[in-house]
């Protein structure tokens, strides 16, 4: 078992032990993870293979555990890393997998989380975030409580007064010059060893909504391209509450989102063939 950088990387076999395959009416078996490359004027993509299968067995420990340290033995188990902490008011989250060959030839498979509430960042035996602690403490936290204390003074404010309009105006120019603050810290690294921001990455000029570089599959390829690994395959998952739209159900596979994700999918899979 492979450790470098903390996250920990199962060899085929190794960590949650025999399971059975996920259920194929559980989501689509056959969706990919792909996307456009502007550069190559073609699409790239992944199979959701033996990823799949791991996945389906994170989600047996999940159940029965009910923690994301479910590695550990109860008694080191820590109280914010528990469902019931993590998924409040039927909150979940999206949970991925990578299969990879290492240098060796080895079948390794890397885990992560999109971005998780209370200040969660970085969990053993998961993939770390691509913001190093110093941007994330340093840049974005504190701007990050700014917002929040200004939600809690609309809260006690009258939304019909000029004071709550212009507080609000104010909370969503500083949101705007984070997120625009937080995209531009990103670096993504594709196969052929290329490193760009998240607008050089894009596939097409366009706003994406949200913070890119906290999904599963950026923070998945971005550190198998790092380490010298080799991505296989990929699936990702829903866990926690499932949305009253019923959109996300808790234990179903998802492709990548379309609207976060897939725009970049190209450019970070860009390279994987001649890996190959």
């Amino acid at each position: 078992m492979w450790t470098p950088d903390g996250p920990m990387l199962c060899a085929e076999g190794e960590g949650l032990g025999a399971a059975s395959p996920p259920d194929p009416h559980r989501g689509d078996s056959g969706n990919t993870s792909r996307g456009f490359c502007r550069d190559c004027d073609a699409f790239h993509g992944l199979p959701q293979g033996a990823a799949r299968v791991h996945a389906g067995q994170i989600m047996q420990a999940f159940q029965e555990h009910q923690r994301l340290d479910y590695e550990v033995p109860e008694s080191r188990a820590h109280p914010r890393l528990a469902f019931d902490r993590l998924f409040p008011r039927e909150r979940g989250h999206m949970f991925g997998v990578l299969e990879c060959r290492d240098r060796s030839g080895e079948t390794v498979f890397l885990r992560a989380f999109s971005s998780l509430h209370d200040g969660i960042r970085e969990v053993e035996g998961w993939v770390p975030p691509l913001l190093s602690a110093h941007e994330f403490y340093g840049l974005v936290l504190p701007t990050q409580h700014v917002i929040r204390d200004m939600g809690r003074e609309l809260d006690l404010l009258d939304e019909g007064t000029e004071a709550y309009r212009s507080l609000l105006e104010e909370r969503t120019r500083i949101s705007r010059e984070l997120l625009e603050t937080m995209q531009g810290l990103y670096r993504f690294l594709n196969f052929r060893g290329e490193s760009r921001s998240l607008s050089e990455a894009l596939c097409e000029t366009r706003n994406v909504p949200g913070v890119v570089g906290e999904c599963c599959a950026p923070k998945l390829l971005t550190h198998a391209a790092r380490h010298g690994l080799v991505p296989i395959s990929m699936a990702e998952f829903y866990w926690g509450g499932t949305q009253a739209s019923g959109r996300l159900v808790s234990g179903r596979f998802y492709p990548p989102c379309e609207a976060r994700c897939e725009p970049i999918l190209g450019f970070l899979l860009c390279g994987l063939d001649d890996a190959r």
